[in-house]
């Protein structure tokens, strides 16, 4: 469960089948910015931009206020 979130209403909600983003925006190209990235992990959400490099990796960057203060993950496609 979600026992992390902020909100005490959301701590029971299973982790799978979260949304992790919201309100991003595709900018063409493979890339989206100008949404919300949210860590289940810590119960944080951050700004982030999305940049798929090929078919199963998708670069996602989480980021607070500007996007040189954040980090960068490389989410790989897994096999069925």
């Amino acid at each position: 469960t979600d026992v992390k979130n902020p909100d005490p209403a959301l701590r029971d909600r299973l982790h799978i089948g979260l949304d992790h983003f919201s309100g991003v925006t595709y900018d063409g190209n493979g890339a989206w910015s100008g949404g919300f990235i949210y860590d289940p992990n810590s119960g944080k959400t951050s700004r982030c931009k999305l940049q798929l490099v090929d078919h199963n990796t998708l670069k996602v960057r989480g980021f607070i206020g500007i996007s040189l203060l954040g980090r960068t993950e490389t989410w790989k496609r897994q096999d069925d």
